[in-house]
């Protein structure tokens, strides 16, 4: 069973979800990003062009591992893919294009989530070339950096969440940020919260 079942967003919603993404940091306003929407039947040409790239990456990949990359495109009922496309010749160097067309997928992401979707960030272990490059009309300079599947989420997706949420406990600040002081780094206290 697949963790996203129908439905998956509606027009409207994924009008939100699409608005949502392009709020993100964007140094330029060079809008270095674009999205492909994939749903219904379109799924099987994204699964078979999955497929396709890792063979293409690996000859010799097992049968096995060559079905499991097609089946990334049935885990939910929409995939928006999210395209990095980076503006040549420009002063904001490439990384940044990049962080920021990352950050699209997490803004989509936190936006499926407000509207009562479920929403996964997926990716495969390549991001451009033959079929999906043709499929996804990729440029030399473009590259997927993956897809956020939406849908509904299935019963067992939100048990298994809360399982994840209550192994990892809070995340103290003090644990993952430091304040620079006159005397270097220094771990950001409560106080400091």
């Amino acid at each position: 069973m697949s963790a996203l079942v129908e439905p998956g967003p509606d027009d409207a919603q994924l009008d939100v979800l699409l608005r949502a993404a392009t709020t993100v940091p964007d140094h330029g306003t060079l809008r270095p990003w674009r999205f492909v929407v994939i749903s219904g039947d379109e799924r099987d040409r994204f699964g078979a062009a999955l497929a396709s790239v890792a063979l293409e990456h690996q000859a010799d990949l097992p049968l096995a591992a060559v079905e499991k990359m097609r089946s990334k495109a049935f885990v939910a009922p929409t995939m928006v893919v999210i395209v990095a496309s980076p503006v040549q010749g420009n002063k904001v160097p490439v990384w940044e294009q990049e962080a920021s067309a990352a950050c699209t997928g997490f803004a989509l992401a936190l936006a499926a989530h407000a509207l009562g979707l479920g929403a996964m960030w997926k990716s495969a272990p390549f991001r451009s070339g033959g079929d999906l490059g043709e499929l996804l009309e990729l440029t030399d300079e473009e590259q997927i950096l993956g897809w956020v599947n939406v849908g509904t989420a299935a019963p067992v997706v939100n048990q298994r969440a809360a399982e994840i949420r209550a192994a990892r406990g809070d995340v103290a600040p003090a644990d993952v940020a430091s304040r620079l002081t006159d005397h270097g780094l220094e771990p950001v206290t409560p106080a400091d919260a």
